[in-house]
């Protein structure tokens, strides 16, 4: 399954994937529950190599930060830009860059194949450590029907076997609720995930002849029609209502009156029509609106989830699209907490390339085959209004029109491979907690598109930033100290190995005794997460490797009754040069944020 167990506590490391330098490896290890026979559902696994948190972005809590991604006019993107190349104005006014760095990624075609990079300017400027990434894989299963989920999990499959990057993490969440995986590095979990997705909305339409679909019950419920008492003599004429309920109207009558003999001196079947249309317009109405509510709540319980990640944060909105008239309040909301967070959302159009076809409208008479063909773009339009609100509102993407929905998803949800990082300091007039509009602009020679945070909200001036670090920031404070700390009971015993290259490794194995932990219980289960550091700093205090890894619980009573007499242990391995160093090990349990951490000399010949 590529669902967590039911409230399995989630990842919450903001930690980046990141390449040690060339004299120092990090063995990949997996950390292993050692001893003990689990079933695959008990324990969940990964680990990866350590880096703290970023200092950088704490140093200047006033900095307007803005990702900004250049493109050419055939939508290949543009490397070798410098900082003299762009120019940002905040409500209309330049300002000047306060930061600037530029970050380089390796990225993949469709077909998983590695994409050369293009080839930058001389004396380029260097590279920014690149920053962790949060993709948040949106998908719309109430209003996206069988066949078109089908092309979309297929996009996003081959997307996650290939185009995850070492700093990316992936989580699932759906419009119906059902499936959902917390962040995770792990791409066949999420593709487990992935292939399971099936359509759980409700196909509505309408009962018979007249044919009213769902965009038809929207105009005729939301827009004002003629009373239903008004006599009709014959077929409406153009002043009666919107053109939609004229070609319903149109139709009913021709089905159901033609052989009554009282409609062309606006008899009683009729006006009955009216009613039958208003009654089953409304019907469908209230159901279809009921779905875009479901949809837009659950996608708002998504941004705020993604809200909280550390790093880069991007939605990715995969739907055949929703009807959200009358819901813009929600949409606004949505909208407005994704400009605070600083969350892109890219739109994914699941019905590809669409076109028009007689094919469902051949019995229709002449009027209604016009209305047909003349409000098809318009209908479309409709469904995708919130989705392309959602790109353009926060700076993303929309991808539509195309079949290829597989470069769709490597377009929207891979990083790109050259990002500009810009920073300015916003006067302090625009301290006011208003929504301030931003504009970048590059000044180099040749037409660009560039995508970028499209605004920002500044705090009044009374606004403090909470001071309450996050857990991975209070993980990076015990990797980074040399105090004992013993929040429950824990062991670490240490040998020298050879690495499979010939080198020298350092194995560590750690042991915790679980009896002090505070697991939750869930229906039969026991859920935790633990997550451990293990970092070498040399003499200078600098530290030279350093892996982290995370087991996610969810035990069975047995399981946990035997880890309980002999605790849970694990094995990491680290890789560095000969010489004296310092092993700091911490371990940190998510439920109560309890840690305990402890140091020990260490040599490598």
């Amino acid at each position: 399954m590529g669902t967590p167990m039911p409230n399995t506590p989630t990842c919450s490391s903001g930690k980046a994937w990141k390449s040690r330098a060339l004299a120092v490896g990090v063995s990949l290890l997996a950390l292993t529950a050692l001893g003990q026979t689990l079933s695959p559902d008990e324990v969940r696994i990964s680990s990866r190599p350590y880096q703290p948190q970023s200092q950088v972005l704490r140093a200047e809590s006033r900095l307007v930060r803005i990702g900004a991604v250049v493109r050419d006019n055939k939508g290949r993107i543009v490397p070798g830009l410098k900082r003299e190349d762009f120019a940002i104005y905040d409500d209309g006014k330049q300002q000047s860059l306060s930061s600037f760095s530029v970050e380089h990624r390796q990225v993949f075609d469709a077909s998983g194949a590695v994409v050369p990079p293009a080839s930058t300017q001389p004396n380029a400027q260097s590279s920014a450590q690149p920053r962790p990434r949060y993709v948040a894989l949106y998908f719309d299963d109430l209003n996206t029907e069988f066949g078109e989920m089908r092309h979309v999990q297929l996009a996003a499959e081959n997307f996650l076997r290939t185009g995850i990057g070492p700093n990316d993490r992936i989580a699932l969440f759906t419009a119906s609720g059902l499936q959902t995986v917390s962040f995770t590095p792990n791409a066949p979990e999420i593709i487990s995930a992935v292939e399971e997705l099936k359509f759980h909305g409700r196909a509505i339409k309408s009962s018979g002849c007249p044919r009213i679909t769902p965009y038809d019950a929207y105009v005729i419920s939301t827009e004002p029609n003629p009373p239903i008492t008004r006599e009709v003599p014959g077929m409406p004429s153009p002043s009666e209502g919107s053109p939609t309920y004229q070609a319903v109207l149109t139709e009913a009558i021709k089905c159901n009156c033609a052989d009554t003999g009282n409609f062309g001196d606006g008899g009683t079947c009729a006006a009955n029509q009216r009613q039958v249309i208003v009654a089953e317009s409304r019907q469908i109405w209230d159901s279809v609106r009921q779905m875009s509510l479901d949809t837009l709540n659950s996608l708002q319980a998504a941004v705020d989830f993604l809200a909280d990640r550390p790093g880069e944060r991007v939605l990715v909105l995969a739907s055949s699209g929703f009807l959200a008239g009358t819901l813009e309040d929600q949409v606004d909301s949505i909208l407005s907490d994704a400009l605070h967070a600083g969350i892109v959302i890219n739109s994914l159009d699941a019905k590809g390339l669409v076109t028009y076809t007689e094919t469902e409208d051949r019995n229709d008479g002449a009027y209604q085959a016009v209305y047909r063909a003349q409000s098809f773009g318009q209908s479309m339009m409709t469904l995708t209004a919130a989705m392309v609100d959602f790109a353009v509102g926060t700076g993303g993407r929309f991808f539509h029109n195309r079949n290829d929905l597989a470069a769709g998803y490597y377009s929207l949800a891979a990083a790109p491979e050259t990002e500009y990082l810009l920073g300015f300091v916003p006067g302090k007039e625009k301290f006011n907690a208003k929504f301030h509009k931003l504009k970048v602009i590059v000044s180099a020679p040749g037409k660009f598109n560039v995508q970028a945070r499209p605004g920002y909200f500044a705090p009044t001036k009374e606004t403090k930033e909470s001071n309450e670090p996050t857990p991975e920031v209070k993980i990076d404070a015990e990797v980074r100290g040399s105090d004992e700390r013993s929040d429950f009971p824990l062991s670490v015993n240490e040998r020298r190995v050879t690495a499979s290259n010939g080198g020298r490794e350092l194995s560590v194995q750690t042991r915790v005794d679980i009896q002090k932990l505070p697991f939750d219980r869930k229906e039969d289960r026991r859920v935790d997460m633990l997550t451990f550091v293990i970092a070498l700093f040399d003499p200078q205090g600098k530290m030279v490797a350093g892996k982290e890894a995370q087991m996610q619980f969810a035990l069975k009573p047995e399981s946990f009754e035997r880890f309980s007499k002999s605790g849970i242990s694990g094995a990491m391995s680290l890789e560095a040069p000969p010489g004296s160093y310092r092993l700091r090990v911490v371990v940190e349990e998510a439920l109560h944020n309890e840690m305990s951490a402890t140091s020990q000399q260490v040599q490598i010949q």
